[in-house]
């Protein structure tokens, strides 16, 4: 079994660590790797659905490794005890249903040490809660892959630092970085943003304004952000 490049990047984030927990395993090829690779000494792989959770049942037993992962019928972090897991994956879900599941794992009273998160939509807002409940984020990774642009991210229980709306919106790293792949989309978006501004103007409704105001306001994080790549070379578009 092989680890697509999001995937891959996913648990190349993962420290070295007592127990790993992934919410939402699919076929449990992420807690796999981890073990094989000798950086967790056990795993909790946690799905919703038994179809999946079956097969990863059948892949693990495959490798001979009952006796290191766990499989769990589990809504979110509902199956995890409070300091079972060291970190906890989350990754391919939409950022209101991942701030969810973090949400309802924290009044419960569970303590992560450490979040390895991989938002499908709305990943501003997933930096921005991380940080109202005293997470903070340590790394950020962008790629490309099959058409799509990823964000992989870790957090971790600590006094978070103040960010600028610029890095909230596009990642403090990555920015820092000056990561090539969010370069090409920045670049993709600005002019994705243009094109619709453009045809909203032809619209002369009070909810095409508004949205009118919010394109503008997305063009000038666009452009602030480009200024960070103002001293580099200019990439390619994938």
């Amino acid at each position: 079994m092989e680890l697509s490049l999001r995937m891959k990047q996913v648990a190349d984030m993962v420290e070295p660590c007592r127990m790993i927990a992934d919410v939402g395993c699919d076929h449990g090829y992420v807690s796999i790797y981890l073990i094989e690779q000798g950086v967790a000494e056990g795993a909790i792989a946690m799905d919703i659905r038994s179809g999946p959770l079956s097969r990863a049942r059948e892949n693990v037993a495959r490798k001979g490794l009952q006796n290191r992962i766990q499989c769990r019928l589990s809504d979110g972090l509902e199956s995890l005890k409070d300091g079972e897991a060291d970190t906890v994956i989350i990754a391919g879900m939409g950022g209101p249903l991942m701030i969810g599941i973090i949400d309802r794992g924290m009044k419960r009273g569970q303590k992560i040490k450490t979040l390895v998160l991989q938002p499908q939509s709305e990943i501003p807002e997933v930096r921005r809660y991380l940080h109202s409940v005293g997470y903070e984020l340590v790394q950020e990774h962008m790629l490309y892959e099959d058409g799509k642009y990823y964000t992989v991210m870790k957090a971790m229980q600590q006094e978070p630092v103040s960010w600028k709306p610029v890095e909230y919106e596009y990642g403090k790293y990555l920015l820092k970085e000056r990561s090539e792949v969010l370069y090409q989309y920045l670049k993709k978006e600005y002019q994705q943003l243009l094109d619709l501004r453009l045809e909203l103007q032809k619209q002369n409704t009070e909810k095409a304004q508004k949205r009118f105001q919010e394109l503008s306001v997305q063009l000038e994080w666009n452009g602030e952000a480009q200024k960070y790549y103002e001293v580099t070379k200019d990439y390619e578009l994938v």
